[in-house]
């Protein structure tokens, strides 16, 4: 790994639309390229960017996955090589006969890993398997960078899995919905999602980004508020805006992830751990 620490954070807030495959991967095209214009190394779109959210049919959804070589992340690997730049995305992906809601990591030399997410929420537990492939953390020139999707932050082991694996930042491609609350932000402009992503990185001493959509598919309103959080717990930026557009970008530092960890003379986040009381969290 790099001895470099600094990096430039892009962030693509819009919409994707459910089952428009090229649309979609056009449009991710077009935001890697803006983030890059204004000099992001590392861009993330939202969950599920090349296919869209809300399917109808098993049928739908089977026509809107592929794989890690497929047609859309190709485009968006040559990008990447063409920018000298990493991505995060979120795609529906075939496996055979399995399918995952997953997040793949690309950059110059192609595609570095996958994700795929553990937690399914609501109706996605229709259409995808639970991940299969635990937490990875992956070594770039800049860092080390782990992946959650959008309900994996609401599950706090996720997030210290990544922590203790040496991840000093968590990329969480996200579709944050408003449904089942009355107002999807609060009087600051925040979700619940923000939050989520400020306890997260407080507790384990990483910076946490998020990219959310935006829109309304088949009822299913999506809430933006995309943001960076610092390992301090500090709004670095955002959140955006609810229901606007946004390209959200920041420069951050990794080594402050390493650093935060120390939060006194006498404290160390990961070796303050009890694990032998945890036991607990693990049983079935």
């Amino acid at each position: 790994m790099s001895n470099r620490t600094d990096l430039t954070l892009g962030l693509c807030q819009y919409a994707p639309e459910v089952g428009a495959t090229d649309l979609n991967r056009r449009l991710g095209t077009e935001w890697i390229n803006r983030a890059a214009d204004q000099g992001a190394e590392l861009v993330m779109l939202p969950e599920l960017a090349a296919s869209g959210y809300s399917f109808e049919s098993e049928a739908e959804a089977a026509g809107c996955s592929q794989t890690s070589n497929g047609p859309t992340l190709l485009e968006w690997a040559s990008v990447c090589r063409r920018r000298s730049v990493w991505v995060v995305a979120g795609f529906a992906e075939s496996d055979g006969d399995r399918r995952y809601n997953s997040a793949v990591l690309m950059g110059p030399e192609g595609v570095v890993g996958v994700y795929r997410k553990a937690h399914l929420f609501n109706d996605e537990k229709s259409y995808f398997l639970s991940g299969d492939l635990g937490f990875p953390v992956f070594d770039l020139p800049f860092g080390r960078l782990g992946m959650l999707i959008c309900y994996d932050l609401w599950f706090p082991e996720a997030a210290r899995v990544l922590a203790v694996k040496g991840a000093d930042l968590i990329m969480v491609p996200t579709n944050w919905v408003a449904n089942f609350r009355r107002q999807p932000a609060d009087e600051r402009g925040w979700t619940m999602g923000d939050y989520a992503c400020v306890g997260a990185a407080t507790q384990n001493q990483v910076f946490i980004a998020a990219a959310d959509r935006i829109g309304e598919e088949r009822g299913v309103r999506f809430v933006g508020c995309s943001c960076v959080v610092g390992p301090d717990g500090s709004m670095l930026a955002g959140p955006a805006t609810v229901d606007s557009e946004a390209l959200v970008i920041v420069d951050i530092d990794t080594l402050q992830a390493r650093r935060a960890k120390h939060r006194t003379p006498r404290n160390d986040t990961l070796a303050d751990r009890r694990p032998e009381l945890y036991g607990e969290l693990t049983q079935v």
